[in-house]
C-alpha cells in the first residue's frame, strides 16, 4: 500500500455541513388527569403549582429556540426525582435531551434548597394543635414530632467511597427527618454518609443542639423516635 494514498490535503477533504438540530416534540407536560399527573410527577398538581410559584422566578428561561419554560423545567425535575430512571429515559419520555435533563435537575434542586427549603421544612407558626393531634393518633402526650432515619441510595462517589457504604452494603446517605401528625416535614438532616450510625446523626444535628440548649416548639415538647 502506498502511504501517499493515505495523505489528504485540506483542499481535498469533502466539506461536511453542520448537522441540523432536530427538536423533538414536547410530551407528557400537558397531563390533565389528576391521577396521571400524580403518577408521573409524584406531587399533586396544586403541590407542583405551589413549588412553581416559590421558585419559578429563579428558573431562568433561555433565549434559545424551544427552551423549556419554568413549569416544564420543574416537571422534568419532578419526573426524574420521582421516577429514579436514567437521564436518557426521562429525556425520551419528555422529548428533551439528556444534557437538558441534567442541567434542569441541577437548576431546580438548587433553587428549591436556596429559596424554598428553609421556609417550608420547619415547625409551623401555630403549634397549638400538634400535641393534641399526636395524642389522638398514638395516645402519647406532649409529642412535637416523630423522628426517624432512612438510607437514600446513590451512585458510588469518587471521593471517600467507603464512607458511603451502609449496613446493607449499598452506597447511600443517612438522612434524618422529623415529621408532624399530618406528615409534614419539620426538620431534615442529609449531611452524613450511609456508614454513620443513626444515633450519631441525631447527636450531632442542629436540632439536638437546640433541644439541649432548652429550645422547644412548645413547653414540655418531646420527640418520639
Amino acid at each position: 500500500m502506498d502511504i501517499n494514498n493515505l495523505i489528504y490535503s485540506s483542499e481535498e477533504e469533502e466539506y461536511q455541513p453542520r448537522r441540523r438540530r432536530v427538536y423533538r416534540p414536547r410530551i407528557n407536560f400537558d397531563v390533565f388527569n389528576k391521577s396521571q399527573f400524580k403518577e408521573k410527577f409524584r406531587p399533586s398538581r396544586p403541590e407542583a403549582e405551589f413549588v412553581l410559584q416559590r421558585i419559578g422566578q429563579y428558573l431562568l428561561i433561555s433565549q434559545k429556540n424551544m427552551a423549556l419554560n419554568p413549569n416544564q423545567q420543574l416537571l422534568v425535575a419532578l419526573h426524574w426525582l420521582g421516577n429514579g430512571s436514567a437521564y436518557h429515559g426521562i429525556a425520551d419520555m419528555q422529548g428533551t435531551s439528556k444534557s437538558t435533563v441534567c442541567r434542569v435537575l441541577e437548576r431546580v434542586v438548587i433553587a428549591t434548597v436556596d429559596y424554598l427549603f428553609q421556609d417550608v421544612v420547619r415547625w409551623p407558626d401555630n403549634v397549638g394543635n400538634i400535641a393534641a393531634d399526636f395524642l389522638r393518633l398514638g395516645g402519647f402526650p406532649s409529642v412535637c414530632g416523630c423522628v426517624d432515619g432512612t438510607l437514600i441510595k446513590l451512585d458510588a462517589p469518587i471521593a471517600n467511597e467507603e464512607q458511603y457504604v451502609d449496613r446493607h452494603g449499598k452506597h447511600s446517605l443517612n438522612v434524618m427527618m422529623v415529621c408532624g401528625p399530618d406528615y409534614s416535614f419539620y426538620y431534615v438532616n442529609s449531611r452524613w454518609p450511609g456508614s454513620v450510625h443513626d444515633a450519631r446523626v441525631m447527636r450531632t444535628s442542629s436540632l439536638a443542639r437546640r433541644f439541649n440548649e432548652g429550645w422547644r416548639p412548645f413547653p414540655g415538647a418531646v420527640l418520639l423516635g
